[in-house]
């Protein structure tokens, strides 16, 4: 989960625990409404301790490098945000509540993405062995990798070196919405080519002329607004 709280960048830990000095930062960064004061009365241990005795993880602290701070977990923050002020408050939840939203979304529009992966294989292996063929691995990398290349520039297995992603582990869960509408569209154009009997040449492109067409200009567009 991404969270920024006006135009502050919200860390998080390993634990999925957000960093209460970043909230602090947040919120206009005043020296009363500083965590270390909030954390040390009694209203706030009661409720570390509710948490704790239901099973939760509610703190923890990482001491060294960019991240160093405390974290606690979403109750925490709605409380410390409430404890600041109402206004403040409203907003922490408000972004909060948007945010968990997008991640659905994107959870839905990546599992989209594979979905339509099984139709293009199926299609590729009925029209291999139709043609007297058996299907190999490198048919199904092949499709693979040609969508890829035009999606994201590069193979998977290049994607992952990048951005270090584990090998066993699916590139989706690392992609932008834009990237993962790009994959699902030519991959489902893509099975219709196939289908239609063309060969690997003709739909490569086709597919590249989809992709001129309907997505280049969205990618970089969004490519840019990441990085501002």
């Amino acid at each position: 989960m991404n969270i920024s709280i006006l135009n502050t960048k919200i860390n998080q830990d390993k634990k999925g625990l957000f960093c209460i000095n970043d909230i602090h930062k947040a919120s206009g960064g005043e020296n009363k409404h500083k965590p270390s004061y909030w954390l040390s009365n009694q209203q706030t241990k009661e409720l570390i301790d509710e948490i704790i005795s239901d099973g939760g993880i509610p703190t923890s602290v990482v001491k060294g490098g960019v991240k160093q701070g405390t974290y606690v977990c979403k109750e925490l923050v709605y409380a410390y945000a409430m404890w600041i002020n109402a206004k403040f408050h409203l907003h922490v939840i408000r972004t909060f509540d948007k945010s968990v939203q997008e991640d659905y979304q994107r959870k839905a529009t990546r599992e989209l993405a594979r979905a339509e992966y099984r139709p293009m294989t199926d299609a590729l292996k009925y029209e291999l062995k139709s043609n007297g063929k058996e299907p190999k691995p490198y048919d199904f990398s092949n499709e693979a990798n040609l969508i890829n290349r035009l999606a994201l520039g590069m193979t998977a297995s290049k994607f992952k070196d990048i951005h270090d992603i584990g090998k066993n582990e699916p590139i989706r869960d690392h992609l932008t919405p834009c990237q993962i509408k790009c994959i699902t569209d030519l991959q489902r154009a893509n099975t219709a080519f196939i289908q239609l009997g063309m060969n690997y040449e003709e739909r490569k492109t086709k597919l590249m002329e989809m992709f001129k067409r309907n997505h280049i200009i969205p990618l970089f567009e969004e490519q840019q607004l990441l990085a501002a």
